[in-house]
């Protein structure tokens, strides 16, 4: 028996790594005031205020005590509380009925509560669309001959 290595008719047997969740999620607290940017992977609730930037991988909950004043973008975006700037979402963003907006959605699926406030611009696109072929000329024209009334 060695004692530095595994003999060699020992079986190794791995140890179970450890899940480790890619989506955390993180609390900005009611009387936490941020300026600046904030990036990486996860979820976050914020409940206090932000002046600037948040670029995530995953999920933002704006609470209703929030008041943002940048720009969000993230996979999913809730929004109770106040945005002055822009909102982009990769799948979808929901305004709760007491979110207040000034300022830009950009998202392929929106859902508005009744009570919502909203001043902007949407911009709504779907990334699995592409742009559709041109028609076929000969098709186009045919239908146009068919629909149009005989002359006499």
């Amino acid at each position: 028996m060695p004692l530095f290595g595994k003999n060699k008719n020992e079986k190794s047997v791995e140890k179970p790594k450890a899940a480790v969740s890619q989506n955390e999620t993180s609390y900005f607290g009611r009387n936490l005031k941020i300026k600046g940017r904030v990036s990486g992977n996860g979820d976050i609730i914020i409940l206090g205020r932000l002046e600037g930037e948040f670029d995530l991988r995953g999920r933002v909950k704006v609470a209703q005590s929030a008041k943002i004043n940048g720009e969000v973008k993230a996979d999913v975006i809730s929004v109770n509380g106040s945005v002055q700037g822009s909102l982009a979402a990769k799948e979808h963003i929901h305004l709760d009925q007491t979110a207040r907006i000034e300022g830009q959605i950009i998202t392929p699926r929106l859902s508005i509560s009744e009570g919502a406030s909203f001043d902007g611009e949407i911009k709504m696109r779907d990334r699995s669309l592409k742009p559709s072929k041109p028609a076929d000329t000969n098709l186009a024209s045919e239908a146009i001959n068919t629909a149009a009334p005989a002359k006499k």
